[in-house]
């Protein structure tokens, strides 16, 4: 008889969000590999869907949605005529929900300079303050209402299941699954971080200390995206790293682009993280090249699909590369995909520091599906992150870090000047990947390694 998992996630397919697609693709190949799947997830606020996503949910056993009450479902859901949802990979915001949103951008700075709006009132900026503060209160919750909507939905359902897995953020779905164990509703636990755990206030810290308390005493396995996660929340050395990845089913439906033979094309696709993550290193090193006659910048076209294209612009602008830059604008997620076959390499940013480290971005996990060479700039003081070593490991790419800056600005330019005199002379380009390396990045195998932890936790 099949093992009954129970997948708790306030994400899940067809809605349209970033945090939907990890528990989707793992339910999804988890019942293709045998088990009987049943997801707990919550109502979207939208009713904007993803079909790649509808797709890859056709075989799950049962979805059932949870809609709690809340302050802030009620304020987002308010006779508001819905404005169209763009898809994931058009979206400005891909990594994060919930209230992290907003502490995100009120923390982000620019890479350029912008034009400097009129002084604000003392009072204004207080009010603002206010405001955040009473949009992460209400987000925390509603949050609390999803875990008391979810265990009265586990009531009402009277199943038992093998293993429950519940896959953060946010807090919710860890506390369900923790008392579906306790309760007996599930026999066993496996916690998944897909985000490292924060929380919306500084003074909840120590509710932050005794929620990682109690995942580490009573969940039978510990998974996280990367390393530097579980380092951050104190669980290295206990938790098992499991990666987010790619579903090689997804370039099926990709849109075929024809770029012109005579130019080096790079392409980058989605959100650009100001004052975390930075290009700039890819344009000075181009620069570089071409001041020495390396390279003519003429035949360098640097394609950005997403909603920040003066953003991009005026980053290559800032070492007199504008003019070759190529803005797509937002986008379909099958043109995304296409552009990034269609390119002949594909440049990546994310960053390592005291703040956070181990963060690797969803769309370096896409460019791996996509065969082309990666350029990958990583900004922050601390060196060896967690997208270096897949990029290293994958034999895929270059690397460039802001903590490596001497050596690595030397290997970033061997590599832009490689790519170059191979394109102008019609040789294929230099990329060598190991296949095996890759294919562990494929949700196919991320669903094997959670596999093994269901059989064995």
């Amino acid at each position: 008889m099949a093992q009954r998992l129970l997948l708790i996630s306030y994400y899940f397919a067809p809605r349209n969000a970033i945090g939907a697609v990890r528990p989707t693709k793992l339910a999804k190949y988890l019942t293709r590999m045998g088990y009987e799947v049943t997801v707990l997830c919550a109502q979207p606020y939208t009713r904007q869907r993803d079909p790649v996503l509808q797709r890859d949910m056709a075989g799950v056993h049962a979805v059932r949605v949870v809609r709690e009450r809340s302050l802030l479902r009620w304020w987002k859901e308010r006779g508001q005529a819905e404005p169209p949802t763009p898809a994931l990979t058009e979206r400005k915001h891909l990594p994060s929900e919930g209230a992290r949103d907003a502490a995100q951008d009120a923390g982000a700075k620019p890479l350029v300079p912008a034009p400097q709006p009129p002084p604000v009132r003392k009072a204004a900026s207080r009010a603002h303050r206010v405001l955040d503060a009473l949009y992460r209160w209400l987000t925390f919750t509603a949050d609390a209402a999803f875990a008391r909507a979810c265990l009265r939905e586990l009531d009402t359902m009277g199943q038992l299941f093998d293993v429950v897995i519940s896959t953060y953020g946010p807090h919710s779905v860890h506390t369900v699954a923790r008392k579906a164990k306790a309760a007996g509703v599930a026999a066993r636990w496996i916690a998944d971080f897909r985000d490292e755990l924060t929380v919306p206030f500084r003074w909840m810290q120590g509710f932050q200390a005794r929620y990682l308390r109690r995942v580490r005493a009573q969940a039978d396995a510990i998974t996280a995206v990367s390393a530097g996660f579980l380092k951050m929340m104190g669980l290295d050395g206990l938790g098992h790293v499991v990666p987010n990845g790619f579903d090689r089913e997804d370039a099926a439906l990709c849109e075929a682009i024809t770029l012109p033979g005579d130019a080096l094309h790079f392409a980058y696709c989605g959100h650009i993280y100001p004052g975390q993550a930075d290009l700039g290193p890819v344009f000075a090193a181009i620069r570089a090249l071409a001041d020495q006659g390396a390279c003519d910048p003429k035949r360098l076209r640097f394609h950005y699909a997403g909603s920040e294209g003066a953003v991009f612009r005026a980053a290559a602008a800032r070492e007199g590369l504008a003019d070759a830059v190529v803005d797509h604008g937002l986008v379909s997620r099958a043109r995304s995909v296409g552009l990034q076959q269609a390119a002949d390499a594909l440049l990546a940013a994310t960053w390592n520091n005291a703040r956070r480290v181990g963060v690797v971005t969803g769309k370096l996990m896409e460019y791996l599906m996509a065969g082309k060479p990666i350029l990958l700039c990583v900004q922050g003081e601390i060196p060896g992150s967690d997208a270096r070593a897949i990029i290293e490991e994958t034999h895929t790419g270059t690397v460039y870090e802001q903590a490596c800056a001497t050596a690595d600005i030397k290997a970033l330019q061997a590599a832009l000047l490689a790519l170059y005199q191979a394109k102008m002379a019609g040789a294929p380009l230099p990329y060598a990947p190991d296949a095996q390396a890759v294919q562990q990045y494929d949700y196919a195998s991320i669903a094997g390694a959670f596999a093994r932890l269901i059989d064995n936790a």
